[in-house]
Formats: structure tokens, sequence, C-alpha cells
């Protein structure tokens, strides 16, 4: 009997697990202590997503194993094409100039494929609501910790150190970044958040409506000038694609009014490093008449250039390989050598704070088609669905244009559970057909 009450429950924890197992949590305790005992230095560091998450994403494919053939039949192609994108990643790390760094790297971005497949096993259509309550859930305590370490109300870190685990809810400059690395990925998860719990408000509207605030909150407190844009711009998207729509334009209106005004009461209440950094950046910006000008303006321009022209120079067609950006551009690019051998190459600047350049030089030409075929397969059908399904997804791959969050392992959680909670929704509940059957869509909306 308790049993047959607690199955309805499996995958729904199993989603919960998976984000929790997600965060960057190091194990220095249980580490030093097996390193102690076997006279053996491990070549990663032990923490809860190498050691556990693996273990608990197979599980969930496992236990829903009879979905296989579902899922297969629904998402075939794109299925085949990240098959093809993992199959060369590893090639690329293995023909790299810098294998240590890349093997390492593709070893810890396949357990993102894991983590993925395993919300595409779990996310089945009889607990997608509980799975999604979960998922609330999680963001809002989470949240809500991080803003009582904001306030001074208690030490996250302190307690977390207790327990013998190990992690920096505040970044060296003393920026909010929660429980992410940095506080772009937590700004522009929180985007994600909002957009989510919106999609979600009628089904779930007390657990959604502490995600909507929690998320507007984040934003403000994480000064993330990207996840403010990012919030923007995919607003404005959404009017774009419900104007198409004249019956859901009321809503929408709404929807950007509510945000809007709430943003903006927000932004001039509340003392964040927002307010400052980005008035200061927008004056910069209405003074720019060069590209020299927005060079000066933010090192991202001066990235961008170097890694432009060092593709083009060099072609890459197999990459460098995974996380070798600033070894391959910072160390062979001439206006990069101010750069080259500081901390910026060792810490910081490992990437072109842009996703689409920085998988073009890590795994070349085939390596970035491949991406974008994926990411097309994925989103054509949101574009003939409910607009607001598809935000999450968008706002995680819109906050990449000005940054690149694949090394962030909680940011890629979020990421794959939004990729796969639309999937859920679309290709399994709604019912809307496979992505490979143009004609039944455009009867679909002819209808």
């Amino acid at each position: 009997m308790s049993l047959k009450l607690l199955k309805p429950w499996i995958n729904p924890l199993l989603v919960g697990l998976l984000i929790l197992f997600s965060l960057p949590l190091k194990l220095p305790a249980l580490q030093q202590t097996l390193e102690s005992l076997l006279s053996f230095s491990f070549p990663i560091r032990l923490s809860l997503y190498t050691l556990l998450l693996p273990p608990v994403a197979l599980f969930s494919m496992v236990w829903n194993r009879k979905r296989a053939f579902e899922i297969w039949q629904k998402l075939q192609l794109p299925l085949i094409l990240l098959a093809f994108l993992f199959c060369w990643m590893w090639l690329g790390a293995i023909m790299s100039e810098y294998p240590k760094i890349a093997l390492k790297h593709s070893g810890r971005y396949s357990i993102y494929l894991l983590t993925f497949l395993a919300f595409l096993f779990a996310l089945e259509r009889d607990s997608l609501k509980k799975s999604g309550q979960i998922f609330t859930g999680i963001y809002v305590i989470l949240m809500t910790l991080t803003f009582l370490d904001f306030h001074g109300k208690t030490s996250i870190p302190g307690l977390i150190n207790d327990l013998g685990l190990g992690i920096d809810l505040f970044n060296p400059q003393k920026t909010i970044s929660s429980f992410f690395e940095n506080r772009n990925p937590y700004g522009v998860v929180s985007v994600g958040v909002f957009y989510w719990s919106l999609a979600n408000l009628r089904h779930s509207w007390i657990l959604s409506s502490l995600g909507i605030m929690a998320a507007l909150y984040s934003i403000l407190i994480a000064g993330s000038r990207n996840g403010i844009l990012t919030l923007v711009l995919c607003l404005l998207f959404l009017l774009i694609l419900t104007f198409k729509r004249i019956r859901k334009a009321r809503t929408t209106f709404i929807i950007v009014l509510v945000a809007a005004v709430a943003v903006g009461i927000a932004y001039y209440s509340l003392k964040s490093q927002t307010i400052s950094r980005t008035n200061a950046s927008l004056n910069r910006l209405l003074n720019v008449n060069s590209y020299q000008d927005l060079e000066r303006l933010d090192l991202r321009f001066t990235f961008y250039s170097s890694a432009l022209k060092f593709g083009l120079e060099t072609f890459p067609i197999l990459g460098s390989g995974s996380k070798t950006f600033g070894s391959e551009v910072i160390s062979k690019t001439e206006d990069m050598q101010a750069y080259n051998k500081s901390y910026y190459k060792e810490h910081h600047f490992f990437h072109s704070h842009n996703a689409l350049l920085t998988i073009w030089i890590e795994m070349g030409w085939v390596g970035l088609l491949a991406v974008l075929l994926f990411l097309w397969l994925w989103f054509r059908p949101a574009l003939r669905g409910p607009p607001l399904i598809m935000m999450p997804m968008l706002a995680v791959c819109v906050g990449q244009i000005l940054d690149y969050f694949v090394w962030e392992i909680f940011f890629m959680a979020f990421q794959s559970f939004f990729f796969a909670y639309f999937a859920a929704k679309i290709y399994f509940e709604d019912g809307i057909p496979n992505v490979q059957t143009t004609d039944k869509l455009d009867q679909q909306d002819e209808a």
C-alpha cells in the first residue's frame, strides 16, 4: 500500500534530486579521507554532481525505461543529432592540442547529457504537475536562503562548511551569486524561472506566485546586466509572438505591464548594484561611435573580434576541444597577448562571452552547425504552440549571447529541465506532433 502511494511521487522526487545534486557543493572532507586511505589523488574534484548526479540520472532512465520507445519515436532526429554532437566533442578532445583540459571537461559535459536525458525520462505526463511543484519549491527555498544570506540574517557558507561541504555564495567582487558560480547565470536562470512560473500560474498559483516573486527579486539583487537584458528581450519577443495571435494579445499585454511595473518599482526602491552598473553602461553606450568605442565599453567586444579573426584565419573543423578557448585564442591571438599567462586566462576569461563563438572555436564548424540545427529542431514546434511555454528555454539561450554558461553545472541543470519540460508539454502531454511531421503541424495551424 505504501509503495502504491509512493509510486506517483518517484519521478517528481527524481526531478528534485537531479536539481539538488547539481548544486556546486564540493566534498573536501570526503575527498581528503579517501585520498589518505587510498594514497591516491583523484584527477577530479569530488562533489555532488560528480559523485551522486550520474547514478540518480541512470536510475531515472532505468525506472522509466518503458518510455524509451515513445521518446525515441517523438524525438528521433534531435536525439540523433545530440548523440552526434557529443561524439564529435569527444573526438575533438582526443585530437586536441590540449587533451588534458579537453578530455576532463568533455567528461563533465557528458554529465549534462545524462542529466538532460534523465529529465526527459522523468517528466512524464502523469506526474508533470507534481514535478513542476517540486522544482518551484526547491528554487524558492534556495532563493530564500540566498536572501537571508544577502541581508546578513545568516551565513549559508558557514553552515555548509560546518557540514563538511564547500561552496562560495559570493564571488570575490562581493556580488550576490546565490548557489551559482557567478551572478550572470544566477540572473539568467532567474529570468527563465520567472517565465516558467508565469506559464504554470494556473496549475499551481501559490507556488508559482512565490516563484515569480523570488525570480524577480533575484534578477535585481544579482546585479546582472545580462539578466536584465535577457528579461527585456524575452518580453519583447513574447509581445511579437503574441500580437500575431490577436486573441492572446490582451493576456500578454497584462503580463508585460505587470512585469514592467514590478521591475520598475523594485529597480528604484532596492539598493542594488544593478542600478549603478546598468546606468553606467547605458551612459557609455550612448557615446559609442565606433567599434573601438565598443571595445572600450566592455572587454567582451575585444574577445568577439579576436575570436572572429582567429576563427576565420584558422577555419576550425574539429575545434580545439572543450574549455580550451583561453588556451587557443588568448595564447595565439596578438590582440590577447596582454591577457596571456594572467588571471584572465587561468580563471576568468576562458571563453569568448558568447556561446556561439566559443562553440565555434572549441568544436569547429561542424559542432556549431550541429548545435544550431538541434536548437532549430527543438524550438520549431514552440513557434506553433503557446508562446509562454517556450520562454524559459529562450531565456537561457538568449542569456548566452553575451556570455557562456556551459561550464556552470547548476545552470545547465536548469537549462536541461526547461528543455525537457517543454518536450513533455509539447510532444507528450499536449499532443503536438513530432517536429519531423511539418505537414501535420501546418494542418493544425489551419484548424
